[in-house]
């Protein structure tokens, strides 16, 4: 299973889908213009669909997210808090949450790591940063592990995409002065960036209690 194939669907999709919103607030695109057979519209809406642009612009998102380190992107997602897997077991400890394991088998079966937990606050996540990666490695060819991992880094990678998305309309607006700047598309595209932001986070969530659930409940 290619955990990245999203790039190649999803982003896209995505990518393409937010180009024609903005032309449309920008009022480059109009309905009334497509349904009376505007000529240069039904050409930018042709060309925006075709088949050469969707390759040019999976180019640029693969391009795109090798540029963008994965430290990056966890500010771009995280902002300055805790990644899930910094506090998993401090969490677990406090509250699991989650429906298929509790914090007391938990507790029982980490035992060594929760004795050992240091008391600074970085050591502390790094520490659990670490043993939750050492349980990853053991897991992460598993389906359920898989399919979470997936749905995080597209979740993250379309949070950054829409971060580049902004940044790339205001440097064409503002700078180069190609398009006009329109606020409502500049708005958009920040409640689009929060959605997938939050959907970030609550996929990442998932996926560090996956590999957990996994690890307490492996399959025979």
């Amino acid at each position: 299973m290619n955990i990245k194939d999203y790039r190649e669907k999803e982003l896209k999709t995505l990518v393409i889908a937010n180009i024609l919103v903005i032309l449309s607030l920008n009022g480059l695109i109009t309905f009334d213009g497509i349904l009376e057979e505007n000529n240069y519209m039904k050409l930018l809406v042709t060309i925006i669909n075709s088949g050469l642009f969707a390759s040019i612009i999976y180019t640029l998102v693969t391009v795109c997210d090798c540029m963008i380190s994965s430290e990056l992107k966890r500010y771009i997602v995280f902002w300055w808090c805790p990644m899930p897997g910094e506090t998993v077991f401090s969490d677990i400890k406090t509250d699991a949450k989650d429906g298929r394991f509790i914090s007391a088998e938990a507790i029982e079966s980490y035992e060594e790591i929760y004795n050992n937990l240091p008391s600074e606050k970085k050591a502390c996540r790094q520490y659990e940063n670490s043993k939750w990666h050492d349980l990853l490695r053991q897991h992460e060819s598993e389906t359920k592990v898989l399919i979470a991992h997936r749905d995080y880094l597209m979740c993250r990678d379309m949070a950054t995409i829409i971060v580049l998305m902004t940044f790339v309309y205001t440097l064409l607006s503002f700078v180069m002065k190609l398009i006009t700047f329109d606020k409502k598309a500049v708005i958009y595209l920040v409640v689009v960036y929060l959605v997938c932001m939050i959907a970030t986070r609550v996929k990442s969530k998932r996926f560090v209690k996956t590999v957990i659930a996994c690890d307490l409940h492996p399959q025979k």
